[in-house]
Protein backbone atom coordinates (compact mmCIF):
# COMPACT_ATOMS: atom_id res chain seq x y z
CA UNK A 1 0.00 0.00 0.00
CA UNK A 2 1.19 3.50 -0.80
CA UNK A 3 0.19 5.48 2.24
CA UNK A 4 0.84 9.17 1.56
CA UNK A 5 -0.05 11.90 3.99
CA UNK A 6 -0.58 15.48 2.86
CA UNK A 7 1.68 17.62 5.01
CA UNK A 8 -0.89 20.33 5.58
CA UNK A 9 -3.73 18.08 6.63
CA UNK A 10 -3.43 17.44 10.30
CA UNK A 11 -4.37 20.61 12.22
CA UNK A 12 -5.81 22.69 9.43
CA UNK A 13 -9.44 21.82 10.03
CA UNK A 14 -9.21 22.24 13.78
CA UNK A 15 -9.88 25.96 13.44
CA UNK A 16 -13.33 25.29 12.09
CA UNK A 17 -16.31 25.72 14.35
CA UNK A 18 -16.80 22.66 16.44
CA UNK A 19 -19.51 20.93 18.39
CA UNK A 20 -22.83 20.27 16.72
CA UNK A 21 -23.14 19.71 12.99
CA UNK A 22 -23.89 22.83 10.95
CA UNK A 23 -24.96 23.10 7.34
CA UNK A 24 -22.66 25.52 5.55
CA UNK A 25 -23.71 26.19 1.98
CA UNK A 26 -20.97 28.80 1.68
CA UNK A 27 -18.13 26.30 2.10
CA UNK A 28 -16.17 26.18 -1.15
CA UNK A 29 -14.06 23.21 -2.26
CA UNK A 30 -11.35 23.78 -4.88
CA UNK A 31 -9.37 20.89 -6.39
CA UNK A 32 -6.14 21.79 -8.22
CA UNK A 33 -7.56 25.23 -8.94
CA UNK A 34 -10.97 23.98 -10.13
CA UNK A 35 -14.05 24.63 -7.99
CA UNK A 36 -16.05 21.50 -7.16
CA UNK A 37 -19.82 21.66 -7.13
CA UNK A 38 -22.11 19.30 -5.20
CA UNK A 39 -25.81 18.53 -5.34
CA UNK A 40 -25.88 18.94 -1.56
CA UNK A 41 -23.65 21.47 0.23
CA UNK A 42 -20.77 20.45 2.50
CA UNK A 43 -21.24 20.90 6.21
CA UNK A 44 -19.13 20.86 9.37
CA UNK A 45 -19.35 18.05 11.92
CA UNK A 46 -17.13 18.13 15.01
CA UNK A 47 -14.63 20.46 13.35
CA UNK A 48 -14.47 18.33 10.21
CA UNK A 49 -15.73 19.20 6.72
CA UNK A 50 -18.14 16.56 5.41
CA UNK A 51 -18.73 16.39 1.66
CA UNK A 52 -21.04 14.34 -0.58
CA UNK A 53 -19.39 11.00 -1.11
CA UNK A 54 -19.51 10.47 -4.87
CA UNK A 55 -18.65 14.00 -5.94
CA UNK A 56 -15.43 14.30 -3.97
CA UNK A 57 -14.21 10.72 -4.26
CA UNK A 58 -14.57 10.59 -8.03
CA UNK A 59 -12.80 13.95 -8.27
CA UNK A 60 -9.95 12.46 -6.25
CA UNK A 61 -9.63 9.60 -8.73
CA UNK A 62 -11.63 6.91 -6.93
CA UNK A 63 -14.19 4.52 -8.34
CA UNK A 64 -17.06 4.52 -5.85
CA UNK A 65 -19.51 1.83 -4.85
CA UNK A 66 -22.27 1.92 -2.24
CA UNK A 67 -22.98 -1.37 -0.50
CA UNK A 68 -26.53 -0.87 0.72
CA UNK A 69 -26.73 -4.08 2.75
CA UNK A 70 -23.79 -3.16 4.99
CA UNK A 71 -24.18 0.63 4.54
CA UNK A 72 -20.56 0.89 3.49
CA UNK A 73 -18.80 3.17 1.01
CA UNK A 74 -16.17 1.26 -0.97
CA UNK A 75 -13.71 3.40 -2.97
CA UNK A 76 -10.90 2.18 -5.25
CA UNK A 77 -8.05 3.92 -7.02
CA UNK A 78 -4.81 2.58 -8.47
CA UNK A 79 -3.11 2.24 -5.11
CA UNK A 80 -5.80 2.14 -2.49
CA UNK A 81 -9.05 0.45 -1.53
CA UNK A 82 -11.03 2.08 1.24
CA UNK A 83 -14.08 0.67 3.04
CA UNK A 84 -15.92 3.28 5.05
CA UNK A 85 -18.97 2.06 7.02
CA UNK A 86 -21.55 4.70 7.85
CA UNK A 87 -21.46 5.92 11.48
CA UNK A 88 -18.36 3.84 12.23
CA UNK A 89 -15.20 5.18 13.85
CA UNK A 90 -13.15 2.63 11.94
CA UNK A 91 -12.40 2.40 8.23
CA UNK A 92 -10.43 -0.23 6.34
CA UNK A 93 -7.57 0.87 4.07
CA UNK A 94 -6.06 -1.90 1.94
CA UNK A 95 -7.29 -4.45 4.44
CA UNK A 96 -6.00 -2.69 7.54
CA UNK A 97 -8.23 -1.03 10.14
CA UNK A 98 -7.77 2.72 10.50
CA UNK A 99 -9.41 4.91 13.17
CA UNK A 100 -11.21 8.02 12.00
CA UNK A 101 -12.62 10.86 14.08
CA UNK A 102 -15.47 11.81 11.71
CA UNK A 103 -17.38 8.79 10.42
CA UNK A 104 -19.40 8.76 7.21
CA UNK A 105 -23.02 9.86 7.65
CA UNK A 106 -26.28 9.86 5.72
CA UNK A 107 -28.12 13.19 5.54
CA UNK A 108 -30.90 14.19 3.17
CA UNK A 109 -30.61 10.77 1.48
CA UNK A 110 -26.96 11.51 0.64
CA UNK A 111 -23.89 9.83 2.04
CA UNK A 112 -21.31 12.29 3.33
CA UNK A 113 -17.69 11.41 3.97
CA UNK A 114 -14.93 13.27 5.88
CA UNK A 115 -12.94 15.27 3.35
CA UNK A 116 -9.73 15.24 5.31
CA UNK A 117 -9.62 11.47 5.60
CA UNK A 118 -10.42 10.85 1.92
CA UNK A 119 -7.99 13.47 0.63
CA UNK A 120 -5.27 12.14 2.91
CA UNK A 121 -5.47 8.65 1.50
CA UNK A 122 -5.48 9.92 -2.09
CA UNK A 123 -2.06 11.53 -1.52
CA UNK A 124 -3.46 15.06 -1.69
CA UNK A 125 -2.74 18.06 0.50
CA UNK A 126 -5.54 20.15 1.98
CA UNK A 127 -5.64 23.77 3.10
CA UNK A 128 -8.46 25.53 4.96
CA UNK A 129 -8.85 29.29 4.37
CA UNK A 130 -11.06 30.44 7.23
CA UNK A 131 -11.70 33.97 5.94
CA UNK A 132 -13.29 32.68 2.72
CA UNK A 133 -14.46 29.27 4.03
CA UNK A 134 -12.54 27.61 1.22
CA UNK A 135 -11.03 24.13 1.23
CA UNK A 136 -8.19 23.88 -1.27
CA UNK A 137 -7.14 20.36 -2.31
CA UNK A 138 -4.02 19.70 -4.33
CA UNK A 139 -3.21 16.34 -5.83
CA UNK A 140 -0.06 17.83 -7.32
CA UNK A 141 3.03 18.92 -5.42
CA UNK A 142 3.32 22.60 -4.55
CA UNK A 143 5.92 23.20 -7.26
CA UNK A 144 3.68 21.50 -9.81
CA UNK A 145 0.47 23.24 -8.81
CA UNK A 146 1.87 26.78 -8.67
CA UNK A 147 2.84 26.54 -12.34
CA UNK A 148 -0.76 26.09 -13.48
CA UNK A 149 -1.91 29.70 -12.94
CA UNK A 150 1.23 31.25 -14.47
CA UNK A 151 1.19 32.13 -18.16
CA UNK A 152 3.86 33.12 -20.66
CA UNK A 153 3.10 36.42 -22.43
CA UNK A 154 4.78 37.34 -25.72
CA UNK A 155 3.90 40.74 -27.17
CA UNK A 156 5.13 42.39 -30.34
CA UNK A 157 7.34 44.50 -28.04
CA UNK A 158 8.79 41.93 -25.67
CA UNK A 159 8.18 39.01 -23.35
CA UNK A 160 6.94 38.61 -19.79
CA UNK A 161 4.67 36.60 -17.53
CA UNK A 162 1.17 36.77 -16.07
CA UNK A 163 -0.96 35.09 -13.42
CA UNK A 164 -4.51 33.80 -13.96
CA UNK A 165 -7.01 35.25 -11.49
CA UNK A 166 -10.23 33.71 -12.77
CA UNK A 167 -11.39 30.61 -14.62
CA UNK A 168 -12.89 32.78 -17.37
CA UNK A 169 -9.75 34.61 -18.43
CA UNK A 170 -8.78 37.43 -16.02
CA UNK A 171 -4.98 37.76 -15.96
CA UNK A 172 -2.78 40.11 -13.94
CA UNK A 173 0.63 41.24 -15.16
CA UNK A 174 2.92 44.26 -14.92
CA UNK A 175 1.98 47.33 -16.89
CA UNK A 176 5.46 47.47 -18.38
CA UNK A 177 4.92 43.99 -19.91
CA UNK A 178 2.14 45.31 -22.17
CA UNK A 179 3.21 48.96 -22.47
CA UNK A 180 3.15 50.03 -26.16
CA UNK A 181 2.14 46.51 -27.26
CA UNK A 182 -0.42 46.01 -30.02
CA UNK A 183 -0.77 42.20 -29.81
CA UNK A 184 -0.08 39.38 -27.38
CA UNK A 185 0.37 35.60 -27.41
CA UNK A 186 -0.42 33.66 -24.25
CA UNK A 187 1.00 30.17 -23.63
CA UNK A 188 -0.39 28.17 -20.69
CA UNK A 189 1.10 25.41 -18.57
CA UNK A 190 -0.78 22.71 -20.54
CA UNK A 191 0.81 24.04 -23.78
CA UNK A 192 -2.47 25.52 -25.03
CA UNK A 193 -2.20 28.99 -26.56
CA UNK A 194 -4.33 32.08 -27.07
CA UNK A 195 -3.72 34.83 -29.62
CA UNK A 196 -7.02 36.61 -30.10
CA UNK A 197 -8.74 39.64 -28.67
CA UNK A 198 -7.17 40.88 -25.45
CA UNK A 199 -8.90 43.59 -23.43
CA UNK A 200 -7.34 45.77 -20.75
CA UNK A 201 -10.00 45.88 -18.03
CA UNK A 202 -7.96 47.70 -15.41
CA UNK A 203 -4.56 49.30 -15.04
CA UNK A 204 -2.50 51.46 -12.74
CA UNK A 205 0.74 52.33 -14.52
CA UNK A 206 2.03 54.16 -11.46
CA UNK A 207 1.82 50.89 -9.53
CA UNK A 208 2.91 48.86 -12.59
CA UNK A 209 -0.22 46.70 -12.67
CA UNK A 210 -2.42 45.73 -15.64
CA UNK A 211 -5.49 43.49 -15.60
CA UNK A 212 -6.19 41.69 -18.89
CA UNK A 213 -9.24 39.74 -20.04
CA UNK A 214 -9.08 37.09 -22.74
CA UNK A 215 -11.88 35.03 -24.29
CA UNK A 216 -10.80 31.69 -22.84
CA UNK A 217 -12.45 29.64 -20.10
CA UNK A 218 -11.52 26.54 -18.13
CA UNK A 219 -8.33 28.18 -16.81
CA UNK A 220 -6.76 27.41 -13.44
CA UNK A 221 -6.73 30.53 -11.24
CA UNK A 222 -4.34 31.20 -8.39
CA UNK A 223 -5.50 31.04 -4.78
CA UNK A 224 -4.77 34.42 -3.20
CA UNK A 225 -3.44 35.28 0.24
CA UNK A 226 -2.45 38.62 1.72
CA UNK A 227 -0.79 37.12 4.81
CA UNK A 228 2.98 36.70 4.97
CA UNK A 229 5.83 37.26 7.39
CA UNK A 230 9.55 37.88 7.43
CA UNK A 231 11.41 34.61 6.87
CA UNK A 232 8.51 32.79 5.16
CA UNK A 233 9.43 30.34 2.41
CA UNK A 234 8.30 31.54 -1.02
CA UNK A 235 8.39 30.38 -4.63
CA UNK A 236 8.80 32.69 -7.63
CA UNK A 237 7.27 31.38 -10.86
CA UNK A 238 7.67 33.04 -14.24
CA UNK A 239 9.27 32.89 -17.66
CA UNK A 240 12.80 34.29 -17.34
CA UNK A 241 14.38 34.97 -20.74
CA UNK A 242 11.59 33.02 -22.44
CA UNK A 243 11.93 29.79 -20.43
CA UNK A 244 8.43 28.85 -19.38
CA UNK A 245 7.36 28.55 -15.76
CA UNK A 246 10.68 28.31 -14.01
CA UNK A 247 10.38 27.92 -10.23
CA UNK A 248 12.91 29.36 -7.79
CA UNK A 249 12.67 29.29 -4.03
CA UNK A 250 13.81 31.51 -1.19
CA UNK A 251 12.51 33.45 1.79
CA UNK A 252 10.92 36.83 2.39
CA UNK A 253 13.74 39.05 3.62
CA UNK A 254 11.72 42.24 3.93
CA UNK A 255 8.49 43.99 2.98
CA UNK A 256 6.57 47.20 3.38
CA UNK A 257 3.26 48.60 2.13
CA UNK A 258 4.52 48.72 -1.46
CA UNK A 259 7.04 45.92 -1.95
CA UNK A 260 7.93 42.35 -0.99
CA UNK A 261 11.65 41.59 -1.09
CA UNK A 262 12.54 37.89 -1.42
CA UNK A 263 15.63 35.81 -2.05
CA UNK A 264 13.82 33.67 -4.68
CA UNK A 265 15.69 34.81 -7.78
CA UNK A 266 13.98 36.35 -10.80
CA UNK A 267 15.31 37.56 -14.15
CA UNK A 268 14.21 39.47 -17.23
CA UNK A 269 10.94 37.88 -18.35
CA UNK A 270 9.76 37.11 -14.81
CA UNK A 271 7.91 40.44 -14.79
CA UNK A 272 4.22 39.81 -14.14
CA UNK A 273 4.81 36.32 -12.74
CA UNK A 274 3.78 35.00 -9.35
CA UNK A 275 5.30 34.94 -5.88
CA UNK A 276 3.68 32.08 -3.95
CA UNK A 277 3.85 31.09 -0.29
CA UNK A 278 4.69 27.62 1.00
CA UNK A 279 1.02 26.62 0.72
CA UNK A 280 0.90 27.58 -2.96
CA UNK A 281 -1.08 30.79 -2.47
CA UNK A 282 -0.32 33.87 -4.56
CA UNK A 283 1.02 36.71 -2.42
CA UNK A 284 2.77 38.93 -4.98
CA UNK A 285 3.51 39.77 -8.60
CA UNK A 286 7.23 39.49 -9.41
CA UNK A 287 8.16 42.82 -10.94
CA UNK A 288 11.78 43.96 -10.92
CA UNK A 289 15.32 43.32 -9.78
CA UNK A 290 17.87 45.76 -8.40
CA UNK A 291 21.36 44.42 -8.02
CA UNK A 292 20.96 41.08 -6.27
CA UNK A 293 17.58 41.96 -4.79
CA UNK A 294 14.28 40.61 -6.13
CA UNK A 295 11.08 42.58 -5.68
CA UNK A 296 7.38 41.78 -6.03
CA UNK A 297 4.26 43.93 -5.80
CA UNK A 298 1.92 42.62 -3.07
CA UNK A 299 -1.17 40.99 -4.57
CA UNK A 300 -3.28 43.20 -2.31
CA UNK A 301 -2.06 46.20 -4.34
CA UNK A 302 -3.03 44.50 -7.61
CA UNK A 303 -6.48 43.60 -6.29
CA UNK A 304 -7.16 47.26 -5.51
CA UNK A 305 -6.96 48.20 -9.20
CA UNK A 306 -10.54 48.78 -10.37
CA UNK A 307 -11.84 46.84 -13.37
CA UNK A 308 -13.40 49.85 -15.08
CA UNK A 309 -11.93 49.68 -18.60
CA UNK A 310 -12.74 47.91 -21.87
CA UNK A 311 -9.65 48.98 -23.81
CA UNK A 312 -8.40 46.72 -26.63
CA UNK A 313 -4.74 45.91 -26.11
CA UNK A 314 -3.78 47.66 -29.35
CA UNK A 315 -5.00 50.98 -27.94
CA UNK A 316 -2.31 50.96 -25.28
CA UNK A 317 0.04 52.41 -27.90
CA UNK A 318 -2.08 55.57 -27.75
CA UNK A 319 -1.76 55.78 -23.97
CA UNK A 320 1.15 58.07 -23.07
CA UNK A 321 2.71 57.19 -19.74
CA UNK A 322 5.24 59.02 -17.65
CA UNK A 323 5.81 58.33 -13.95
CA UNK A 324 3.69 60.45 -11.68
CA UNK A 325 4.78 61.86 -8.34
CA UNK A 326 6.22 59.25 -5.99
CA UNK A 327 3.52 57.64 -3.87
CA UNK A 328 3.72 56.84 -0.15
CA UNK A 329 6.55 59.31 0.48
CA UNK A 330 7.39 58.92 4.17
CA UNK A 331 10.16 59.25 6.71
CA UNK A 332 11.14 57.44 9.88
CA UNK A 333 13.35 59.20 12.39
CA UNK A 334 15.89 57.53 14.64
CA UNK A 335 17.86 58.66 17.68
CA UNK A 336 20.98 58.79 15.52
CA UNK A 337 19.99 62.19 14.13
CA UNK A 338 18.89 60.87 10.75
CA UNK A 339 15.56 60.58 8.96
CA UNK A 340 15.14 57.55 6.70
CA UNK A 341 13.19 58.36 3.54
CA UNK A 342 11.11 55.85 1.57
CA UNK A 343 8.60 55.89 -1.28
CA UNK A 344 7.01 53.54 -3.72
CA UNK A 345 9.27 53.06 -6.76
CA UNK A 346 7.98 54.85 -9.85
CA UNK A 347 8.10 52.43 -12.83
CA UNK A 348 10.07 53.91 -15.71
CA UNK A 349 12.04 56.41 -13.63
CA UNK A 350 15.74 56.58 -14.51
CA UNK A 351 16.50 58.28 -11.20
CA UNK A 352 15.04 60.96 -8.89
CA UNK A 353 15.65 64.56 -7.92
CA UNK A 354 15.27 65.54 -4.27
CA UNK A 355 14.51 69.14 -3.30
CA UNK A 356 14.62 70.78 0.13
CA UNK A 357 13.25 73.95 1.73
CA UNK A 358 12.80 75.49 5.16
CA UNK A 359 9.11 76.06 4.34
CA UNK A 360 6.45 73.77 2.86
CA UNK A 361 5.71 76.60 0.43
CA UNK A 362 9.29 76.89 -0.79
CA UNK A 363 11.37 77.99 -2.48
CA UNK A 364 12.86 74.50 -2.93
CA UNK A 365 16.48 73.85 -3.92
CA UNK A 366 17.91 70.79 -5.63
CA UNK A 367 19.78 68.67 -3.10
CA UNK A 368 23.22 67.15 -3.74
CA UNK A 369 23.78 63.43 -3.26
CA UNK A 370 27.14 63.55 -1.52
CA UNK A 371 27.62 59.79 -1.87
CA UNK A 372 27.44 59.96 -5.67
CA UNK A 373 28.80 63.46 -6.03
CA UNK A 374 25.83 64.33 -8.23
CA UNK A 375 22.31 65.66 -7.84
CA UNK A 376 20.64 62.32 -8.57
CA UNK A 377 19.09 59.81 -6.20
CA UNK A 378 17.97 56.21 -6.64
CA UNK A 379 15.17 54.18 -5.11
CA UNK A 380 16.36 51.65 -2.53
CA UNK A 381 15.06 49.15 0.01
CA UNK A 382 14.28 49.16 2.91
CA UNK A 383 14.74 52.95 2.55
CA UNK A 384 15.89 55.13 -0.32
CA UNK A 385 18.30 57.30 1.62
CA UNK A 386 19.06 58.72 5.05
CA UNK A 387 19.25 62.46 5.65
CA UNK A 388 20.38 64.46 8.68
CA UNK A 389 17.75 66.19 10.75
CA UNK A 390 18.23 69.82 11.79
CA UNK A 391 18.49 70.74 15.48
CA UNK A 392 15.35 72.41 16.78
CA UNK A 393 14.02 73.13 13.30
CA UNK A 394 12.08 71.04 10.78
CA UNK A 395 12.51 71.31 7.03
CA UNK A 396 10.77 69.90 3.97
CA UNK A 397 11.69 67.80 0.97
CA UNK A 398 10.04 66.88 -2.33
CA UNK A 399 10.93 64.01 -4.67
CA UNK A 400 10.47 63.86 -8.44
CA UNK A 401 11.08 61.02 -10.95
CA UNK A 402 13.34 61.83 -13.91
CA UNK A 403 12.96 60.13 -17.31
CA UNK A 404 15.41 60.91 -20.13
CA UNK A 405 16.51 63.98 -18.22
CA UNK A 406 12.96 65.25 -17.82
CA UNK A 407 11.38 65.84 -14.43
CA UNK A 408 7.93 64.24 -14.69
CA UNK A 409 6.13 65.23 -11.47
CA UNK A 410 6.97 66.40 -7.96
CA UNK A 411 5.62 64.91 -4.78
CA UNK A 412 3.92 66.97 -2.12
CA UNK A 413 6.28 68.35 0.54
CA UNK A 414 7.32 65.89 3.24
CA UNK A 415 8.16 67.30 6.66
CA UNK A 416 11.47 66.20 8.19
CA UNK A 417 11.06 66.67 11.96
CA UNK A 418 13.69 68.48 13.98
CA UNK A 419 16.13 66.37 15.95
Amino acid sequence: MKKRYGGLLLLLFCILIGGQSAWAADIHVVLDGKPLSFEEPPYIENSRVMVPMRGVLESLGYTVQWQAQTKTVVAHNQDTTISLPVVSQTATVNGKAVSIDAPAQVKEARTFVPLRFMAEYSGATVLWEGSTKTVTIRKKTITQSIKDPVVYIQTDIGQGSGVILSEDGLIVTNFHVIENASSALFIFQDDSTYQDETTIVGMNPQRDIALLKINKSGLTPATISTQYNFGDTVFAVGCPRGRRNVVTTGIIDGFDMDIISATASIDFGNSGGGLFDSSGRLIGITSFIQGWENFSIPISVAMQVPQNLTMPLGNITKFPYLPGPPENLRCETEDDGYAYISWKPAPGADYYYVYYSESPNGPFELMDNQTLGRKIWYWGFPHCFAIETWPDKPYYIKVAPVVNGRVTAESKPLKIPAS
